[in-house]
């Protein structure tokens, strides 16, 4: 008992104290932020595939979201969706469906009246969900998601950098209090916020894809991409997998681009007529209610009797 009462730290000296525990603090962040990196970090990139299958790609990159784009896109090339200004609707002369695939065949009865773009891609995700977790596992096997796993594991590594925090800093707290000294507010503030800072480090929500997979994807795109300028790609697919609803502007497929990205129309027409002058007359008598002319000359007074005398000559009697 004697020597937890009396030793080098309980003996320690205030601010000394207050230095050693700043060390240990410190130490213990930097060792809990090490703990805690994507494992994949370091790992090498996986060979890209001779025919990559578009739908593990766009889950990669946009995970149920971007299977949803596939299906729904999939659906128009082959007649069956057709797309109005921002509406996604049946075709009339659809081919036979029992030539689409299961997932499509869901998607395309889900859509059952003419729906927004976004509804239509929110229907679509509800569908393609359990077809999104054979691609989820073999991402997951192949590290190229981040594991729910490893931000359990980030978790407990934060829970024992706040405990040692904690029963250092608690233990001298205890043995400060003990000998009658009360001016630990330093060591408290230090100890929680710390302790704060380390837990909330340890449980930030992580992107769904690992260090591996982000590497992975840029390296794809970076392929596909200038074999997409030499038109050596011709997979549309492919493309919008890779790169988004983006790239198909410009293209052969453009309208559907625009359902989900509709032009900004410009207004300055009808700014510009907005802000042209005009005279308005009462019954009482006349008045020049433009703010401005372009000869310089402000009509801001009101006329009388004999009316307005437009802009630039002003405002006769």
């Amino acid at each position: 008992m004697d020597t937890l009462l009396h030793n080098f730290v309980a003996d320690m000296y205030g601010p000394n104290f207050l230095l050693l525990y700043g060390v240990v603090i410190i130490a213990t962040l930097l060792l809990c932020e090490r703990l805690v990196q994507d494992p994949t970090k370091n790992q090498p990139l996986p060979l890209i595939p001779a025919e990559p299958d578009p739908y593990k790609i766009a889950y990669l990159r946009s995970q149920a979201t971007g299977i949803a784009h596939l299906v729904l896109f999939n659906l128009i090339q082959q007649g069956y969706l057709q797309v109005s200004e921002q509406t996604l609707s049946k075709t009339s002369d659809h081919p036979d469906i029992s030539n689409l695939q299961p997932v499509e065949r869901q998607v395309f009865e889900k859509i059952s009246e003419p729906a927004t773009a976004k509804t239509s891609l929110w229907l679509a995700t509800e569908c393609v969900q359990p077809f999104c977790i054979a691609y989820q596992e073999q991402l997951d096997d192949e590290k190229l998601l981040y594991a729910g796993k490893w931000q359990i594991r980030n978790v407990q590594f934060g829970l024992m950098g706040a405990m040692l925090i904690f029963s250092f800093g608690c233990y001298k707290l205890l043995i400060a209090l003990g000998k009658g000294r009360y001016n630990v507010g330093f060591l408290i503030i230090m100890g929680v916020l710390s302790i704060i800072y380390l837990l909330w480090f340890v449980s930030q929500p992580h992107p769904p894809l690992s260090h591996l997979g982000t590497r992975y994807l840029q390296q794809l795109q970076t392929t596909f991409n200038k074999l997409r300028e030499t038109s050596i790609v011709n997979n549309n697919l492919l493309v919008l997998a890779l790169f988004g609803v983006e790239s198909l502007a410009g293209t052969a497929y453009d309208a559907y681009y625009k359902a989900f990205f509709p032009p900004a129309y410009s207004t300055t027409s009808s700014r510009s007529s907005s802000s042209s002058s005009s005279c308005s007359s009462g019954s009482g008598g006349s008045s020049c209610s433009s703010s401005s002319c372009s000869s310089g000359s402000s009509c801001g007074s009101s006329c009388g009797g004999g009316g307005c005398g437009g802009c630039g000559g002003g405002c006769g009697g």
